[in-house]
Parts: C-alpha cells; structure tokens; sequence
C-alpha cells in the first residue's frame, strides 16, 4: 500500500457560493482507486492534449480514467481510435449513424461511414485536474 491510496475524506458538503457552518462534519479514509475503478483489469489512465473537450471542463494535461468494459452507449464520452488515431469525443447516434462531437464549438462534428477504422476504445468514467 502506498502513501495515497488512502487520503482523508470529510464526509460534508462545501459551498461553493455562501459560506457553510464546518463544526459537524465527519472524515474517514478513502481510497481512490477503489472510489473510481469499478472494474480494474479493464481500466487505464491516459493525459489530455488539446483544447476539443474543454465545455465540459476536461483540458489539456488533464488525466482520464477509462473503462473498456463499458458498453459505450448514446452521449457518453469515449475515447475511440478513428483511422489509426486516438480521439476524444462525445458518443452520438443519429439516424443509425455514429456522430463524434467535440465539446468545442470551433470543432465540427465527425460523422463516421462504414470506409473509416473506428474502434471506441473506452468510456470515460472519470477525470483528474491538478491545480498546482
């Protein structure tokens, strides 16, 4: 066991508007690999480079946990390779047709047509953002 895997956790919530009272709060250990990995043979870490994703609060240097287990389905944000390349994209189906969105509007939307290699590779499940 390592010096991380388990960091105290005030079991409270913070306010990110008005100040809250902190007097009745509780703290007990949490580990975050068992937090945020529900399936660990099937889940990886990869860095972020680019700005596509950054609506939804996911930069670059960012880190993302994904899960190959998951059954990627409508909106979910996936990493897939399309023609040899990793990308990351919101999932979407239209018209029996696989949209991949970027959450940046000065990116259009890929349409992916039976001619392209696309694997989706997996679901994000969780994302890390270090501030210093």
């Amino acid at each position: 066991m390592s010096e991380l895997d388990n960091i105290i956790f005030l079991d409270t919530k913070v306010s990110a508007g008005f100040p809250s009272p902190a007097d009745d709060f509780v703290s007990f250990d949490l580990n975050l690999h068992d937090y945020i990995v529900n399936n660990p043979i099937s889940t990886f870490c990869i860095r972020v480079t680019g700005d596509s994703m950054i609506n939804i609060g996911i930069f670059s240097g960012d880190i993302l946990i994904i899960d190959r287990s998951i059954n990627p389905r409508n909106n979910h944000i996936i990493l897939a390779v399309l023609d040899g390349e990793f990308l990351l994209k919101r999932l979407n189906f239209q018209e029996g047709n696989v949209v991949l969105k970027a959450e940046n509007e000065y990116y259009q939307p890929i349409f992916v047509n039976r001619k392209r290699d696309f694997k989706v590779w997996g679901v994000v499940i969780a994302s890390i953002k270090k501030y210093l």
